[in-house]
């Protein structure tokens, strides 16, 4: 039975590959990803990496009437959620172990609409899943990975800085009014810098809030209405918006993000990317305040 339902949700991942003929997908700007489940236990007979390219994504984008792609004011794709929800579904289906391990579809879901929107090409993704640890002596513990949920934790003003180190708690605190970021490590702060944060005047205010990072990636070209810009470190921390280098910019701080701030994201010196990239893991929490 089990192969079974394997072998439907196979066809139903590969739906769009037969139905979608190859050149009517796009040559540029159509997300793909290769989910890597080798660090899990996954059934007998699946394979630990599963591919879904820019033909098969097709089926997970929204269509027109007449057929063709739709896309937003931008000339991004748009995603089907019903398409993504059935997709992620037969996803868990083919890799989900009963009682030991199970695919965090929620995340999952959340992920994959942010790579089509962005256009993303991921070649190794490893998908959030849920492992049941061995028992304790009185108790059983469950371990989740680093999730990559783009939504806010909580939108509730983020937690005073004084309670936070007091607590010895590591995270990424943003302080849009000094234009300062402080990665705090167990209370201690470990890299401090000037950033550039949401043009305020235009409207762009970078969210404030608690999230968390929810991906990591390098070599990133970031597309939105009338710019393209390749960044070095990529690090999204909700929806679209995410920290980054931004070599383009002479200096950081002060009050550049009144009039000439970013669209949103928080804009990096490139050193302090690069330190950050490599010490801050997946999940590491973003408090965003004035």
């Amino acid at each position: 039975m089990r192969k079974v339902l394997m072998t439907l949700a196979s066809a139903l991942l590969i739906f769009a590959a037969v139905l979608i003929p190859q050149e009517e997908v796009k040559a540029q700007g159509v997300a793909s990803v290769v989910y890597d489940f080798s660090s899990y236990q996954i059934p007998a007979g699946a394979q630990a990496h599963f591919n879904v390219d820019a033909n098969a994504m097709t089926s997970l984008l929204q269509k027109n009437a007449d057929g063709t792609f739709a896309v937003d004011a931008a000339g991004n794709f748009l995603p089907d959620q019903g398409a993504i929800c059935n997709f992620v579904s037969a996803l868990a289906l083919m890799y989900d172990v009963p009682g030991q391990t199970s695919l965090n579809q929620a995340n999952e879901v959340n992920y994959l609409t942010t790579l089509i929107t962005l256009g993303t090409v991921d070649p190794a993704h490893v998908p959030s899943v849920t492992v049941a640890a061995v028992p304790a002596p009185e108790a059983v513990a469950v371990v989740e990975t680093p999730a990559p949920v783009d939504t806010a934790i909580s939108e509730a003003p983020a937690e005073p800085v004084a309670e936070a180190q007091a607590a010895g708690q590591t995270y990424i605190d943003i302080n849009i009014s000094s234009q300062k970021l402080t990665y705090y490590v167990n209370g201690t702060p470990s890299i401090v810098s000037d950033i550039v944060t949401g043009n305020s005047s235009a409207h762009h205010d970078t969210p404030l809030g608690t999230y968390q990072i929810y991906g990591k990636q390098m070599g990133r070209t970031l597309r939105g209405p009338n710019y393209s810009a390749y960044v070095t470190y990529w690090m999204p921390f909700t929806g679209n918006y995410g920290l980054h280098d931004a070599s383009w910019r002479g200096s950081f701080g002060g009050t550049i993000y009144q009039h000439n701030g970013s669209h949103g994201c928080v804009n990096l010196p490139k050193a302090t990317a690069a330190a950050l990239y490599a010490t801050a893991p997946v999940g590491t929490i973003v408090s965003i305040h004035m």
